[in-house]
């Protein structure tokens, strides 16, 4: 569960966001309209100036980003000399979690990732699969997704298989898109436009 209620000035952007739901939920607008501002912020890269964030009902409103239980993925979240399955379990190895061989086996099956290599060689699409693998095995509270589905053409399947399986670890996910049509994909829609978001569902 997330609830955030935030307030900020960056530069001439006001940001003045509310964003509450479990399970998926997607954040359509335009370029421009605050979208990776606000994951930014929930992120804990960008401060706020009033508000809160709260993550399974605790405050996390001015814990560092490394203490937040909040993972941001762009489309710019990879290691290019990083071999597919070292990527995967990066993010746990830096928390200090041991991983299973079965556990990234069974990642590999739920996300179609059926390739390997280094990751700067793949697709765009392979390289995002490997970044949401890998914030996925680093057991996070929250998932935030700027744009990174946008290059995958099985889009649709593949976030309902990526929505299933944060369900089944007890993990949010928030994602950004410029269609309102995503909405579909999601538990909850929240359109933003000039830095404002407003519940459609």
């Amino acid at each position: 569960m997330i609830d955030a209620s935030v307030k900020s000035h960056i530069g001439q952007f006001q940001l003045a966001a509310e964003v509450r739901g479990t399970g998926v939920t997607c954040i359509v607008g335009r370029n421009g309209a605050g979208k990776t501002t606000l994951l930014r912020t929930l992120a804990g890269f960008l401060k706020i100036d009033e508000g809160h964030v709260l993550v399974g009902g605790v405050d996390v409103t001015l814990a560092p980003v490394e203490k937040r239980g909040i993972v941001l993925v762009t489309p710019e979240s990879f290691f290019s000399h990083m071999d597919v399955d070292a990527h995967m379990i990066w993010g746990r190895k830096l928390s200090g979690r041991p991983t299973k061989e079965v556990q990234v086996l069974s990642i590999r099956s739920k996300l179609g990732i059926d390739f390997r290599g280094p990751v700067g060689k793949l697709s765009l699409g392979m390289r995002e699969r490997v970044s949401l693998a890998t914030a996925l095995l680093a057991a996070p509270k929250v998932i935030l997704v700027d744009e990174a589905f946008a290059s995958l053409h099985d889009r649709e399947a593949f976030v309902a298989a990526y929505g299933r399986t944060l369900a089944e670890s007890h993990v949010d996910l928030i994602f950004t898109s410029q269609d309102l049509a995503d909405g579909k994909l999601a538990d909850n829609v929240y359109m933003i436009k000039a830095g404002v978001t407003t519940a459609i569902n």
